[in-house]
């Protein structure tokens, strides 16, 4: 019996833990309160991701980050132009969210590491956005608000863990 649910359990994971040669952000202080904008500044200051290839002209990848009050809506429960059954931002499930695979992975699940080259962006900005998301992944304005099915569920940690 134990065989039977071990297997299932197995055909019914998601495919989503794919992505390979992640960066551990284990043992790292987590973020409390992460909004958008402190991860668009990061980002923008890590890989000038806004101005160099991801800017209003340019949108390389249909994604447009060249402000933080419009770049929300081009990633939070959006699919990657690349593969529409890949979420770029899932709020609560980071490792399932291609941008933080993008950032933070050897390969993702979809297309290569950015920004391009051999040079990862700093654990401090990764652990950012892992927190950002895991926290559901908010930041817009109140107005327009981003519809979530989606409940964060604090367990008082100060560290990540998994």
């Amino acid at each position: 019996m134990r065989v039977i649910a071990l297997l299932c359990g197995c055909l019914l994971a998601p495919s989503a833990e794919a992505a390979s040669g992640c960066d551990d952000l284990r043992g790292f202080p987590i973020n409390q309160n992460v909004q958008w904008s402190q991860v668009w500044t990061a980002l923008d200051q890590a890989a000038g991701c806004g101005s160099n290839c991801h800017d209003s002209n340019s949108q390389s990848g249909d994604l447009d980050l060249s402000s933080p009050a419009i770049s929300i809506y081009f990633l939070v429960a959006q699919a990657s132009s690349q593969n529409p059954a890949v979420p770029r931002v899932e709020p609560g499930n980071p490792r399932a969210s291609l941008l933080l695979q993008k950032i933070g992975c050897a390969q993702p699940d979809v297309g290569g590491p950015m920004p391009p080259g051999s040079t990862r962006l700093p654990l401090a900005v990764q652990g950012l956005m892992y927190d950002w998301i895991e926290q559901g992944a908010y930041g817009e304005n109140p107005a327009d608000p981003i519809a979530r099915d989606f409940m964060f569920r604090a367990g008082m940690e100060s560290i990540r863990i998994y």
